[in-house]
């Protein structure tokens, strides 16, 4: 479980206690201790607390490095996307969308 894992690693990284990190986002132990063991997921607004706690986005509590990342051949490609009126990114956008729709569709048959 990521989230479980992330939220070790942040508390260890960091030098804390389960017991600091618990009060610091105002969880209750038996919950804290729970997101910990992956035996429990906390709601969104205890995943936003316990990323300030640790001064880290929500993203990298809830996902692993290879979700955060963008491929390489990708990058570029985003990067020019960006770099778009927003006018055009916005027709790109719907552009994109249709064509994954239109895929995703195909490998439903």
């Amino acid at each position: 479980m990521t989230i479980a894992t992330n939220l070790k690693q942040c508390r260890k990284a960091k030098k804390l206690t389960q017991k600091e990190v618990w009060e610091a986002a105002n969880v209750s132990k038996s919950s804290y201790v729970a997101y910990e063991a992956g035996k429990q997921i906390p709601a969104g607004d205890v995943v936003v607390s316990l990323a300030k706690v640790f001064g880290v986005s929500t993203d990298e509590l809830l996902l692993d490095d290879s979700e955060r990342s963008v491929s390489e051949d990708l990058a570029p490609i985003l990067k020019r996307f960006d770099a778009l009126p927003s006018d055009a990114r916005y027709q790109a956008k719907i552009a994109l969308k249709g064509i994954l729709f239109g895929y995703e569709q195909e490998a439903l048959r």
